[in-house]
């Protein structure tokens, strides 16, 4: 071990990463995005890992229900039963660079 590990202050406040990686679901289909860990979570897009349900399948009605409550903005429960909402990061598969959460918070009228 480090000296410096021991000689730390131990008060140090631990500051989680801005955000953090979440799975979603929607029917069979699962895929990942980026969510703001403070406060009420704001989410990027799906990053989906594998395709759309076939249309002629059992699942694709629950699939598509699931789909447009993720992706239309709407609120809807994560994984952590929290109220989510992607209007935020709409168009962001990543979290975004400085400059560009700067020219969001100017367009949604948040600073």
């Amino acid at each position: 071990d480090s000296p410096d590990w021991y000689d730390a202050d131990r008060r140090a406040v631990y500051n989680p990463a801005p955000m953090y990686v979440i799975f979603v679901e929607a029917g069979s289909r699962v895929g990942y995005r980026w969510e703001t860990a403070h406060g009420i979570p704001i989410a990027c897009e799906v990053n989906w890992l594998d395709p759309e349900p076939d249309r002629d399948s059992s699942d694709y009605e629950f699939y598509i229900q699931e789909l447009q409550a993720i992706e239309g903005g709407e609120d809807f429960f994560n994984s952590s039963d929290q109220i989510c909402q992607i209007n935020f990061f709409r168009g962001c598969y990543q979290p975004p660079t400085e400059e560009e959460y700067k020219r969001l918070r100017r367009e949604y009228n948040t600073d």
